[in-house]
Order: C-alpha cells, then sequence, then structure tokens
C-alpha cells in the first residue's frame, strides 16, 4: 500500500505548529490543565474529600492534597473496579492498564477516553516527527511488539490489559495501515512462540521502522530469528508456522490462513544458512529506516549490542518517558534520550532528588527547573492519579522553546530495573525467603545488588562461613527465579520471560569488618547461575 507522503507531511507540519505554540508558554498551558482537570473532577468522592471546588491556585492544590504513592489510590480504585461511579473522575474510566506494585499485588490505572486521547495525540505526534525526519521511514511495513490489549476483566466487567497496547492502538490511521503483525499473535502465551512467529511473519517482509519500547525485546527478537533460522526458512518456503512452538489452535489457524508459500523469499534468506552465517536484520531488512525504542535509565545498557545486529548507520529514536500511568515526552530527535516534557498531557511538579525524603521537600513546577538537574516527578493525570509519586527519577538536558527536555534516569527509592522488570526490595526479600525455605537453608547475611553489564543480579552471601554449599546455590536461584516470577507474572508479562538472570557469590570472612576488604582482594568465591 503507497503511502501518500504529500498529505502525511502536510498533517504532520500542522499539527507540529500546534504543539510549537504550545511550548512557548507551559507555565500558562500546566495552570489551565489543573485547573481544568479540578473543575471537572470536583463532584467525585476523591474531589470531594479534598475540597477541589474550593482550589484557586496551585499552592492550594498542594496544601489540600498530599503527594502519595499509588496504595492511597487502591482503595478508590477498588470501587471503581467493582463498578462505582464518579469516584476519581467525573468520566468513568473504560479500561485499566496493568502494572506491577510493590508488594506483588497488581496495580490498575485507570484510563478515561481524556487520557486516551492524549495517548492518541502524543504518539501521532511521535510518528509525524519521525516522519519529517525520516522521509522514508513508512515506505515498508512497520513492525511492534505489544502485549494483550485485554488481559481480564474487574468484577464489574472492565477490561485490564497493557499500556503498551493502549499507546500502539492509538498509532495514526496511516500508521495501523502498514503493521506487518496481525493482532492475533499478541495473544499467544508462550513467550519463545510468540517472538519466533512475530519473526517468522518480519521476516518475509520488508520492514522499514520497527519499534517497541524495551531494547531488550528488539535484541530477544533477533536472536530468536537467528536461533531458529532454518526452521523459519522453512516455514516461509512452504508458506506455515512450525508445530515446534506452543500455539493456541485458533490463533494457529487464522495466521496460517493468511500465509503462502514464498520459495523466492525462502532462497534469498537461505544462503545465511548454507554459509552458517548468522541471520542479521542488517541483511534481510535492508530498507530498515529507524529503530524506535528507549534509550534511557537502564534499559539503554543494551542498545550497544544493536550494532552487531543492524546496519551501522541505522538510526535509534527514543519512544519517550512512558510509563503504565502517563505518557510523559516527546523525543524529537535520534540524539540522546530526552524529550519534551508533554505539558498538555499531565500537570507536573518535581522534587530535588537531594530533598527526596527530607520533612518538607521543595516542590517545583516545569518552569523552576534547572538544566542538568535530577528530580523526582510528582503526577496529576487525567485518569484521576492526584499528586502521584511514581518514583521515578528525571534529567533535565536543557529546553525546548520555554519547555524543559527531560529523560528518565532510573527507578527511585528500593527499586530497581535493568531491563523493564521493575524488582522492588520487597520482591527480593520474599522471594529470598521462599528460596531459603524450599531449599533447606538459613542465609543470615546477603546483599543483592544489579549487574547491568550482565543483566542479571547477583547475591552475595556474607559471613564467617559459607551457609550456601555449591549444588544449594544453584537450587535456591531457582527457586527464587521461579518464585519471582509467579510473584509478578499476572500483571508483568515480561517478568514471566528470561530478561535477565541471577548468580551467587560467597565472601567468606573472619569477621563482618573483612567483609569489604576479602571482597575487593576478590576473596570471592564460585559463581553459581539460576534458571
Amino acid at each position: 500500500m503507497r503511502l501518500d507522503r504529500r498529505s502525511v507531511s502536510t498533517l504532520s507540519r500542522r499539527i507540529w505548529q500546534t504543539w510549537e505554540h504550545a511550548t512557548s508558554n507551559p507555565t500558562k498551558g500546566q495552570q489551565n490543565f489543573l485547573s481544568q482537570l479540578l473543575r471537572r473532577n470536583q463532584s467525585t468522592v476523591f474531589g470531594k474529600e479534598h475540597g477541589f471546588a474550593s482550589i484557586q491556585n496551585i499552592d492550594d492544590y498542594r496544601r489540600q492534597v498530599p503527594i502519595a504513592d499509588y496504595e492511597r489510590f487502591r482503595p478508590y480504585v477498588e470501587q471503581i473496579s467493582a463498578g462505582a461511579r464518579r469516584v476519581l473522575t467525573r468520566e468513568q474510566p473504560f479500561m485499566f492498564t496493568l502494572t506491577s506494585g510493590t508488594t506483588g499485588e497488581a496495580k490498575l490505572i485507570p484510563v478515561t477516553k481524556a487520557a486516551q486521547t492524549i495517548h492518541g495525540k502524543l504518539t501521532t505526534l511521535w510518528y509525524c516527527r519521525a516522519f519529517l525526519d525520516h522521509k522514508r521511514c513508512f515506505d515498508g511495513k512497520v513492525l511492534g511488539v505489544v502485549s494483550p490489549s485485554v488481559e481480564g476483566l474487574t468484577r464489574a466487567g472492565i477490561p485490564y490489559g497493557s499500556a503498551s497496547a493502549l499507546i500502539y492502538g492509538s498509532s495514526p490511521p496511516w500508521v495501523k495501515r502498514r503493521r506487518a503483525i496481525p493482532h492475533e499473535v499478541s495473544e499467544i502465551k508462550d513467550f519463545t512462540a510468540k517472538y519466533y512467529v512475530t519473526m517468522r511473519l518480519g521476516v518475509e517482509q520488508d520492514i522499514s521502522f520497527f519499534g517497541t519500547p524495551n531494547p531488550s525485546t528488539i535484541l530477544k527478537l533477533v536472536e530468536t530469528a537467528d536461533h531458529f533460522k532454518e526452521e523459519m526458512v522453512k516455514d516461509i518456503r512452504e508458506g506455515g508456522i512450525s508445530h515446534h512452538f506452543e500455539l493456541a489452535d485458533d490463533i494457529r489457524q487464522k495466521l496460517v490462513s493468511r500465509l503462502s508459500a514464498n520459495p523466492k523469499r525462502s532462497k534469498e534468506l537461505d544462503r545465511f544458512v548454507s554459509e552458517g552465517q548468522n541471520l542479521r536484520p542488517a541483511e534481510y531488512w535492508p530498507r530498515l529506516k529507524l529503530i524506535g525504542c528507549w534509550k534511557g535509565g537502564t534499559v539503554g545498557v543494551r542498545l550497544r549490542e544493536f550494532d552487531r545486529w543492524f546496519a551501522k548507520e541505522t538510526p535509534v529514536r527514543d519512544l519517550g518517558y512512558m510509563a503504565s500511568e502517563a505518557q510523559i515526552s516527546l523525543p524529537i530527535s535520534d540524539r540522546g534520550a530526552a524529550g519534551i516534557l508533554a505539558i498538555d498531557a499531565n500537570f507536573y511538579e518535581f522534587i530535588p532528588e537531594t530533598e527526596i525524603g527530607g520533612a518538607n521537600p521543595t516542590t517545583l513546577t516545569c518552569a523552576e527547573l534547572d538544566e542538568g538537574g535530577t528530580y523526582y516527578i510528582v503526577l496529576t493525570t487525567p485518569g484521576g492519579l492526584y499528586r502521584y509519586d511514581i518514583n521515578d527519577v528525571v534529567r533535565v538536558t536543557g529546553f525546548y522553546n520555554q519547555t524543559p527536555l527531560i529523560e528518565f534516569v532510573r527507578k527511585g527509592r528500593d527499586v530497581s530495573n535493568i531491563t523493564g522488570e521493575k524488582l522492588h526490595v520487597n520482591q527480593i526479600i520474599q522471594a529470598m525467603e521462599h528460596a531459603q525455605s524450599a531449599a533447606g537453608l538459613t542465609v543470615q547475611h546477603y546483599r543483592s545488588f544489579a549487574d547491568l553489564e550482565k543483566s542479571r543480579y547477583t547475591f552475595l552471601e556474607v559471613g564467617e562461613r559459607p551457609v550456601v554449599l555449591n549444588g544449594q546455590a544453584g537450587s535456591a536461584l531457582r527457586v527464587f527465579h521461579r518464585f519471582w516470577s509467579n510473584l509478578t507474572a499476572p500483571h508483568c508479562p515480561k517478568k514471566r520471560y528470561r530478561v535477565c538472570s541471577t548468580s551467587w557469590i560467597r565472601a567468606c570472612t573472619s569477621s563482618t569488618s573483612n567483609t569489604r576488604r576479602n571482597a575487593n582482594r576478590g576473596a570471592l568465591r564460585r559463581r553459581f547461575y539460576g534458571s
């Protein structure tokens, strides 16, 4: 299907002019957003309890609504999920996005039509700007990976699903028409099968844009295609999908019904198999013009592995700082991970990183930020989260017109996040207690730390003599991994799939004061890897 470049270019420039105007006066835009949001929701349960009707300015808002994390909102969300109306917003949420909590209990994030409209606007802006900068990035097909849009229903029958599906579904029509992967693929439960089918379908096509938030997912996809290249070439030649991969019968039938034998494409790919080479996108997608994924925070470490698979000149643009709770920034360049703060999408407040945890931390608006400063971000969203502490640290890298450019730095207090798993210290403690019990061990002192280079968590056992023996370490880590995955899998599919591993190190000391010295000397024993 031919892309009407002139129409898309005209649309993109018109939309961008509106954004230019908005970013020139962020203070006014933020004040208007907050005022309208509070006025619209003053008759809700939350609005009445916090006196929205009497709030005249930002200072009033701060006095009457305290900063809080999700647990303050959980009782309200539970009312909504049971069918109650006008609880957080006058507009009833039509769905929830699902994300992990610090205790293992899922967080349901309300999504209203107003929030969905904002998602659509920002997503369209991203694609429009990408098109203006890379005119041929949509000449071919668009390949993306998302989780299911509906993963279940609440007691009142309100659906819940992934934020990625919501955002992906907000793509403009001219992008949707170019999708290479049908929606049935998102319903595949087994991740190896899902990744294989995605690439089996994608490798056969002419892909010009490849986008999914996590770069580790992109790497896993291209590695899957290479690992199963013999089966993939055979499937393309015969027009089928190998039965080595677990698919529901109805999904397999729908997918196969759209396929046909393609011996020509199979022959093109077969030379990589016969010559023993890696099957790489650099060769099978020669017209790939842009990759879209996250580049900031710890996930950005994986970008250095892209050169092994993709042509070195292929640009990579950050998709923007986003979470299940909100879309927050709009990148407009291939350089770095920063994006323009989406000032008409949410109301933002910022706490200097050095002041977090203090009795009376300074709270700033977007007009009071300094370039180079790092801040905790506080959100007020159209979905009904008011002064919500998302526990993220961001950095201001500069300004676009008068609006800050921000990039995600890391998760905040007590959370580690190597590649999207968002592992809370409470979950580590729970999983380790379960692993010790299952393995019949008692580890009195241990430390866990993230190894970004190897995408794994390492456990350092400290004591006068080791408690965990060689075989027990591997057993304990396997139990740890299973428990951790089961703890979070219902609401975070990424944690069901092995995106990072674990290892165990023993530091034997004659006294606890020698621990650090012995570790630094290299008195670390053998490493054991979990499943």
